[in-house]
């Protein structure tokens, strides 16, 4: 019985109308406190999530190199999910 197994369908075979996900917006929009994130951290995840912008022309727009924008970015996550975690305790 474990022999035969039935035949997968190839990924490409299958509509793409049954992969997708409804997008789910948020019932609310997070309120961040004041002193949590820096300025730059603040605008860069704006940028980033608000203006689905993308990490170059977040540079570019800010004088900053990519890397930095990746940076801030990774920071300002790190302490959103420390802010978030202390508070579910």
């Amino acid at each position: 019985m474990r022999r035969h197994r039935p035949a997968l369908t190839p990924i490409d075979a299958v509509p793409e109308s049954r992969l997708a996900v409804d997008p789910v917006e948020p019932k609310q929009k997070l309120k961040l406190p004041e002193a949590l994130l820096s300025p730059r951290q603040r605008e860069i995840l704006a940028m980033l999530y608000d203006r689905e912008m993308d990490v170059s022309e977040i540079g570019k727009a800010l004088g900053i190199d990519p890397q930095t924008v990746r940076s801030a970015h990774h920071k300002a996550m790190v302490k959103l999910r420390a802010h978030f975690k202390a508070k579910e305790k």
